[in-house]
């Protein structure tokens, strides 16, 4: 598919947002989930899935910016209004391109949108991507949108790609995601075990969250919550669903506003 192909659906809206809850161990509550782009709606009516067009926008970086720049905007407008809709204390967390972080104007971008929508800043977080290098600037930019706005920020698929542990030095990260891949080897894997156990010891000295991805089964889920994990997320928890039917599992799950 060509360039011009990927831009003109883009910016006629032909990805579809899902959401997927991230679940709070402990609370037994679900006031967090992540927007996906999980479907792309295609002329004559067809769907194709997401992920076939989002590897070709991480490898181009001005289909990256304009990806980006749409997705950011529909998403928070989408949370903004499932809040509304939910009265619920809602905490919507965007997976970030670390070249779309980069650019001049990103941080006006994002202020500007968060004052056109209402959307309370300190209830939006940037899971980073793991597809991209972070480049200065952007560490620079995610650093004054968390410290000056309250953005949240988490370093997205830990131990893949380019989310290496330096960054921890260098971006003022609020928390970590484990890459679904440490969680598919819970608990057969003793050493994968003692892995994930010492990522928490030292998410607990750092003073950050963990969140862990992928978990499938009762015994994922039940290492996690005993080990104290921040948050989970996974098919067992709930799967990328339409806005709709987030709605509905937020309504059952979250704590809901006074």
């Amino acid at each position: 598919m060509t360039h011009r192909i990927i831009a003109e659906l883009i910016r006629s809206n032909a990805f579809e947002l899902y959401g997927q809850p991230k679940w709070t161990f402990g609370k037994n509550t679900c006031n967090t989930y992540e927007v996906f782009a999980e479907k792309v709606h295609m002329p004559g009516g067809s769907a194709i899935p997401a992920q076939l067009l989002l590897e070709l926008i991480e490898r181009d970086e001005e289909l990256t910016m304009i990806f980006s720049e749409w997705f950011l905007k529909a998403a928070i407008l989408s949370a903004a209004e499932l809040s509304e809709k939910s009265n619920a204390h809602v905490t919507l967390s965007v997976n970030l391109l670390p070249q779309y972080a980069g650019q001049e104007h990103f941080v006006d971008q994002v202020v500007a949108l968060i004052e056109m929508t209402g959307f309370n800043p300190r209830k939006l977080q940037f899971e980073l991507s793991e597809a991209q290098n972070l480049s200065p600037r952007g560490i620079e930019n995610l650093n004054k949108l968390h410290d000056e706005h309250g953005v949240g920020l988490y370093l997205a698929n830990f131990g893949k790609g380019h989310a290496n542990i330096n960054l921890l030095t260098e971006a003022h990260f609020d928390g970590i995601e484990l890459d679904r891949s440490f969680a598919a080897q819970i608990p057969a894997n003793d050493q994968m075990v003692r892995i994930v156990c010492a990522v928490q010891n030292m998410a607990d000295t750092l003073n950050l969250h963990v969140c862990a991805k992928g978990i499938e089964t009762p015994e994922q889920f039940d290492f996690f919550d005993q080990l104290k994990v921040f948050k989970g997320q996974g098919y067992l928890i709930g799967k990328p669903m339409p806005m709709n039917e987030l709605l509905e599992y937020i309504n059952l799950y979250a704590v809901h506003a006074e």
